[in-house]
């Protein structure tokens, strides 16, 4: 059992449900097995399962209705996978929030100096006497809502950008002076910005005007209001320049080029939340409280940073008391690093961590963040580390935090950026497909002299083997990127290599070797004692350091042979470091 998983039984031991104790339920086995099956295999199915487990133990629906929070994930996640790939940057949010739950569950359980903060700030009977009296119920509660929702609107940051890359590129033709920014704009804001009155607004929002005077200078059915009063009750800033800040967020996003997710998630969940609440005849209360806590803390995940640690504000680090749901999600929101899928087309070149293990307690947080291919950047933990501490005042709950990197197993090839790798014609590329064929058959005549060559003639190839000699054709541009070459005219200024690295050929090696079972486990391929194409068996689906030393050799090769396939073209590698004058 890892770390983690023991930390979350832990929590689950503690944890009482109202549903269980009253009626009967056996919500918490429910919720405990799915969280227990996810760790044990973080995939979006095992994820669906913790989030319908959550949001149907505390289920809010209309008669006949399916659970539209189930449905609004669901959105999030095609979201993700179907249009976040045509943008650079974007890694998975659908397992994420998923972990970051996990991770506040973690805490909560180690962690009494956590535990004391939300109840002195949240436990309060006189301010809010609905709390659950269940052990920990109410923060499993809002820390859920949280947690779980606080991404939902990133949909619309996907849109955003994929908009902007495309403008951006479509005129760099020629270059370009500026940027293009294109900004998002609503025609009418206010359906957004807007709880459907469902009820007579003055019988639904009574229990929050005589709490608090003060609300009588805001709309408490727009969600942006009852945002602006929660931030002005819990971090103490005024009401007027927080109000005004938030009403004109939409606009400061589009003046300065950017979109903060989770400013609509926070939206999303007090318009649907406040509807439902409503519909089902519940509690005000438990809108104005528990709901709207967790909405402000997902507002403040990003907000925080972007604009309460600015003018006119000038927040310093938030402490667990201030608002102990948002400091909690703030924390597990940048510590969980690992597992999230990149879609984006600049990510997916990046090396991610894959796994993590926690040690958390009364005196120390250690998160250990582990890649199997590759490490992360030689500053990561130090640049994470220190915008933690500029965020929150972690030393209010911990004597030491320390962030470590550990690779499985490390790159041999050099840190890249994020350049565009030239392509070459394709005329060339084609050329090099004929060099790739004809040196295949020259290495197999070297090897087996005896035995006639299978493929003789590039033009004889059947269509798919030519594409085949042309999609290797294709990878080598990339191939040198990532080793820090580049393909020139032979002849050009510049450092020329003429023998690829050992270690470079060994690692990427592997790579191509493992990227092809991926391929054949997807088409249907399973182990077998021959290659055999109409049954789909091979003795090679096994690691790289298992195979035999001639089919590890066709793994090599492609990389090997690449100065002397250029040389066929007239070109060459080089050294991609050195500025070249045209």
């Amino acid at each position: 059992m890892s770390d983690m998983q023991k930390h979350v039984e832990r929590f689950f031991d503690e944890l009482e449900v109202f549903e269980d104790k009253e009626r009967g339920h056996c919500y918490k086995i429910f919720m405990r097995q799915a969280i227990r099956e996810f760790l044990d295999n973080e995939t979006k199915e095992t994820a669906f399962a913790v989030y319908r487990a959550f949001f149907d133990i505390y289920r809010i629906t209309l008669k006949g209705s399916s659970n539209p929070f189930i449905d609004l994930l669901d959105v999030l996640k095609k979201y993700e996978e179907n249009a976040a790939v045509l943008i650079d940057k974007q890694r998975d949010h659908y397992i994420h929030s998923v972990n970051v739950f996990i991770l506040g569950l973690c805490i909560y359980a180690r962690n009494s100096k956590y535990r004391s903060a939300f109840a002195q700030t949240v436990m309060d009977k006189k301010v809010y006497p609905f709390s659950y009296d269940t052990k920990n119920e109410e923060f499993f509660y809002r820390w859920g809502l949280a947690s779980l929702f606080h991404d939902v609107g990133y949909p619309v940051e996907i849109i955003g950008r994929q908009i902007n890359k495309f403008i951006d590129f479509a005129t760099d033709v020629g270059g370009k002076e500026k940027t293009v920014n294109v900004q998002l704009s609503f025609e009418n804001f206010d359906e957004i910005n807007r709880i459907p009155e469902i009820i007579p607004k003055r019988v639904f929002t009574k229990c929050y005007f005589d709490q608090y005077e003060d609300s009588v200078y805001i709309d408490t059915l727009k969600p942006v209001d009852l945002l602006a009063h929660k931030l002005h009750t819990s971090l103490g800033v005024d009401l007027k320049d927080v109000k005004h800040a938030l009403d004109d967020f939409v606009n400061v996003m589009a003046r300065f080029g950017f979109i903060d997710h989770g400013y609509y998630s926070s939206l999303i969940v007090l318009k649907w939340y406040g509807y439902l609440i409503q519909s089902a005849k519940y509690k005000p209360e438990y809108f104005f409280w528990p709901v709207l806590d967790s909405a402000s803390a997902i507002l403040l995940h990003n907000c925080y940073k972007n604009m309460m640690m600015n003018k006119p504000f000038n927040l310093s680090a938030m402490t667990p008391v201030t608002h102990p749901i948002a400091f909690l999600l703030i924390l597990c929101d940048e510590l969980q690093e690992w597992n999230r899928k990149a879609y984006g087309v600049k990510d997916r070149l990046r090396i991610l961590a894959a796994e993590a293990s926690l040690e958390v307690n009364d005196e120390k947080l250690a998160l250990t963040l582990i890649t199997h291919n590759g490490s992360l950047p030689a500053n990561f933990s130090r640049e994470k580390k220190k915008l933690l501490f500029m965020l929150l005042n972690l030393n209010a709950l911990f004597a030491n935090v320390t962030i470590h990197c550990k690779a499985l197993k490390k790159s041999v090839l050099p840190e890249l950026g994020d350049e565009v790798v030239p392509r070459p014609e394709l005329n060339d590329l084609e050329k090099l497909a004929r060099a790739i064929h004809e040196l295949y058959n020259e290495k197999q005549m070297e090897r087996y002299p005896d035995k006639p060559l299978k493929y003789p003639d590039f033009d004889k190839l059947t269509d798919s083997l030519k594409y085949s000699n042309l999609r290797q054709a294709m990878d080598i541009p990339e191939k040198l990127r990532l080793m820090g070459y580049a393909m020139r005219l032979k002849g050009s200024a510049g450092e020329m290599v003429e023998t690829i690295p050992e270690e470079y050929i060994e690692y990427l090696a592997e790579q191509e070797h493992d990227a092809w079972m991926a391929e054949r486990n997807a088409s249907g391929w399973v182990a077998g004692e021959s290659v055999d194409a109409e049954k789909k068996t091979t003795p090679y689906l096994i690691p790289f350091d298992k195979l035999p030393e001639d089919i590890k050799q066709l793994d090599r090769d492609p990389v090997q042979n690449i100065p002397i396939l250029l040389e066929h073209i007239g070109m060459a590698v080089y050294l991609k470091d050195v500025h070249v004058i045209r």
